[in-house]
């Protein structure tokens, strides 16, 4: 009779109530779910890095299994899941992998090696001048361009060379992201414009300049450079590998091409990497430049189809599409702004602005170790700026802050696609990055909360 009498109730409530009875259960039924998923995706950040510290699995695997264990579970749809396999940083990857084959075809690679050898035992010199090149670069086009555009130089480093690609690689990927926007040229020129943008959006009347971030990044950043150059690559593993784990030894016993064709691929390189450096006039983006590139040289005969597959690292496709997936997840469960939030209320009632700019770094450094680091900014920046608004504080410190925490990429593997990539293509484990670059990390931290505080004193 209880089920009888609970109907015959239910049927004498008014429907405006029924329905608020309706939306309250949805919404909790939503919030249950959510918090599963919220689990769900922590377990599987966990399980990624025991698994990258481990050693024991391939880098592939890591990839695939983050993105299927996430669809299965329903966190992400399938969609999301796998988007990134057609993602602009993994298409451009993939391509980049092809251009470097081909131009592993040439004699560049032994001129280049011939060179190096004749410098001398001393391999200081190599590190330096690459990462110079590094940090240059990133002042015209993104981390990932840059990584682009010098995986296929490391060719020329052969078992006999006084460094070795796994020593270069990830310092120049470390360094490239310290450094961005420290001159305004490029990205650097429009910073102030977006930041602007975020800072009017959310109630703050102070604004910025086009100086402002590379007032602040500029010491960092030489931070960063100075101790990779001298202290940082030396901690890295020397591990006897050709660049971008394309397969060398099948390029070198290729057949020889004639001198005809190696010129063609090198004015295609040439022009490659040119039109990175200055995409912006171009009519098509910068991810379809390599891919018009390979399209090029299979059209003139320059490489062939298989000679293209044995070119691409499929292993670091997988581990780049899948952890990428692990962002989004990150976003979507609202695990990073649980995060953000927690740090508000840890703050308490009356923070100094000082005690705010070191607390919304440290998460923004942490985070963008794990998930992406525009992600990670577009976070933590609103909530810095409406903190810093509703407590009298400039908040233009925290903000520059954030930004170089965010970008200061290098403990994982996670914390940016051309940090994976470097990750992945020099053969290294997660614990000979993470025990390699903490110093820095600190170091860098350190100094951009000197220099944020120099350029907006907080105290």
């Amino acid at each position: 009779m209880l089920p009888t009498v609970a109907c015959k109730n239910e049927s004498k409530i008014p429907s405006k109530l029924r329905r608020r009875i309706t939306k309250t259960d949805e919404c909790q039924r939503s919030e249950s779910v959510m918090s599963i998923h919220l689990i769900l995706t922590l377990v599987t950040l966990l399980v990624v890095v025991i698994m990258f510290l481990s050693g024991k699995f391939n880098f592939g695997w890591i990839g695939m299994f983050c993105a299927t264990f996430l669809c299965a579970t329903g966190v992400l749809s399938f969609k999301d899941a796998y988007a990134n396999f057609a993602s602009t940083n993994v298409v451009m990857v993939g391509a980049m992998f092809i251009l470097a084959g081909a131009l592993g075809k040439t004699t560049l690679v032994d001129h280049v090696r011939n060179w190096i050898m004749s410098k001398g035992t001393s391999g200081r010199s190599i590190v330096f001048l690459y990462l110079l090149g590094s940090i240059l670069l990133t002042q015209l086009v993104s981390p990932l361009g840059v990584i682009a555009m010098l995986l296929p130089l490391t060719a020329a480093l052969d078992e006999n060379s006084p460094v070795q690609p796994s020593q270069l690689l990830y310092p120049g990927a470390v360094c490239s992201h310290a450094s961005q926007a420290m001159l305004p040229v490029g990205a650097g020129l429009t910073y102030f414009v977006t930041a602007n943008a975020l800072m009017e959006a959310n109630g703050a009347e102070q604004r910025f300049t086009m100086f402002d971030k590379s007032a602040v990044v500029f010491v960092p950043a030489l931070v960063a450079f100075l101790y990779m150059a001298f202290i940082g690559w030396k901690h890295f593993p020397v591990i006897k590998i050709d660049a971008a784990k394309i397969d060398e030894s099948r390029a070198g016993k290729a057949k020889k091409i004639d001198p005809k064709t190696e010129k063609v691929i090198y004015i295609v390189f040439i022009l490659t990497m040119i039109a990175i450096c200055f995409n912006s006039y171009l009519p098509f983006p910068m991810y379809i430049i390599p891919i018009i590139a390979d399209l090029i040289l299979g059209a003139l005969g320059c490489i062939n189809m298989k000679e293209a597959k044995q070119y691409v690292n499929f292993e670091t496709i997988l581990m780049l599409a899948g952890l990428l997936c692990l962002a989004t997840a990150m976003q979507q469960t609202g695990a990073a702004d649980l995060v953000a939030e927690f740090i508000v209320k840890a703050l308490g009632g009356n923070p100094s602005p000082l005690a705010i700019m070191i607390a919304f770094y440290v998460v923004g450094a942490t985070l963008t170790q794990i998930m992406s680091n525009t992600a990670t900014y577009n976070v933590l920046i609103p909530l810095a700026i409406i903190t810093c608004v509703s407590r009298g504080v400039d908040p233009r410190g925290v903000v520059l802050a954030i930004s170089c925490g965010t970008t200061g990429a290098m403990l994982t593997p996670m914390s940016s696609p051309s940090i994976a990539i470097a990750f992945g293509a020099g053969g290294y484990k997660i614990k000979d990055v993470f025990l390699a670059c903490l110093p820095l990390w600190f170091l860098y931290g350190i100094t951009v909360i000197i220099m944020a505080n120099f350029r907006f004193p907080m105290v």
